[in-house]
């Protein structure tokens, strides 16, 4: 089994809580579903840095890398929305989190399960927010209303993270 942490991007969460996998509560992922159901697990809110904006250099070294957002703020950054500000270097992020190995490695192989009709369902907020809502159950290849883009980004993130597990462990 791999350790330490890892991360996964908020689109990626968002699929999982969708299939029915997870559910989100404030900074806290449970399973729902397969071995390691009721486990929960912490999220630290982090960004993957992607690019530096106007294709300037990158003078922190940042690119491709990892970083909590209180590590950031350390730094003297400034994340705002898909964007980091460190001195005079934007950057283009990904938002996400980071999290144990062992919950994605089981949030990745848990089977896909629909939500009980008429009961609570998986979080449809954000980690962060308060209440759960129920979620419709879509399907996986392109979700209705998810822009392409957002949909290869999960893909994406879902063949990392399982790359990360394969090679990691």
């Amino acid at each position: 089994m791999a350790r330490g942490l890892l991360f996964v991007s908020q689109a990626l969460l968002d699929t999982w809580a969708e299939q029915g996998r997870i559910d989100l509560v404030g900074n806290v992922m449970s399973l729902l579903v397969g071995e390691g159901k009721g486990r929960s697990y912490a999220l630290e809110p982090a960004v993957r840095f992607l690019h530096v904006a106007g294709g300037d250099a990158d003078p922190n070294q940042l690119l491709a890398r990892v970083k909590p957002l209180a590590q950031l703020r350390e730094m003297g950054a400034e994340a705002v929305a898909d964007s980091v500000v460190l001195g005079d270097v934007a950057y283009e992020v990904e938002q996400g989190f980071l999290v144990e190995a062992a919950a994605v490695e089981a949030a990745v192989s848990a089977p896909r399960e629909a939500p009980a009709a008429g009961g609570p369902g998986p979080g449809a907020g954000r980690p962060g927010g308060g209440a759960t809502a129920a979620v419709p159950r879509v399907a996986p290849e392109r979700p209705a209303g998810r822009p392409k883009d957002l949909e290869e980004r999960r893909r994406e993130a879902e063949a990392l993270a399982r790359f990360l597990l394969d090679n990691l462990s």
